[in-house]
């Protein structure tokens, strides 16, 4: 392969790397972002993945460390890190698949149910979507406490009594009401409940 031929074989890969590989300023940057994306993390990483992309060969490594510092502070080689750190997590997705089969098959597991909803959840979320809607759709609607809420609502605002006999008429306004002192009453004996609950624990202490 000729220098001419390799050096289109090499513009033709970079225009199948993202944006931001391809705005660094050779391919020298780009051996940088790929080894520090892709080897082991810790301290040390950025002057190693400096050396195995080629630079500072006659460098002392004190030199190494701050070529490889100041080079990791622009903002271009930022960008490309990033843009390469997401491609490589998607490409863990078969490994993640992997180890959640592997809890779904073993049954011993304790996250072996949570990777079996997870598996089922996400397996066909347009058909779990439907579902939901169908129960939303078939939730009853209790005509009493919608009255009741209603009759509370008029209250606030100031409605006379007249007005409250046209909209519920006397047999309906009486029922409510009945229904409003009961609600009260219920109420009140959960709320003595509760304080008396808190001065127990209070006299405990």
């Amino acid at each position: 392969m000729t220098a001419v031929s390799r050096k289109r074989r090499m513009r033709k890969d970079w225009g199948q790397l993202g944006d931001h590989m391809r705005a660094l300023p050779n391919d020298q940057w780009r051996s940088f972002v790929d080894h520090l994306v892709t080897q082991k993390p810790g301290h040390g990483a950025l002057t190693r993945a400096c050396r195995a992309a080629g630079f500072g060969k006659q460098s002392t490594p004190t030199n190494l460390a701050k070529l490889a510092w100041r080079m990791s502070r622009d903002e271009r080689f930022i960008a490309a890190v990033a843009e390469q750190s997401r491609k490589v997590l998607r490409l863990g997705h078969p490994e993640a698949v992997a180890a959640v089969l592997a809890l779904v098959r073993n049954s011993k597991h304790r996250d072996h149910m949570r990777a079996v909803d997870a598996v089922l959840s996400r397996a066909d979320p347009i058909e779990s979507y439907s579902r939901h809607n169908i129960e939303v759709l078939h939730r009853t609607i209790d005509p009493d406490r919608e009255a009741l809420e209603e009759l509370r609502a008029l209250r606030e605002l100031g409605t006379p009594r007249e007005k409250l006999l046209a909209l519920f008429g006397h047999n309906g306004l009486d029922r409510i009401e009945a229904l409003e002192a009961a609600d009260t009453s219920r109420r009140a004996d959960s709320a003595k409940v509760i304080e008396g609950k808190v001065v127990e624990m209070e006299a405990a202490e």
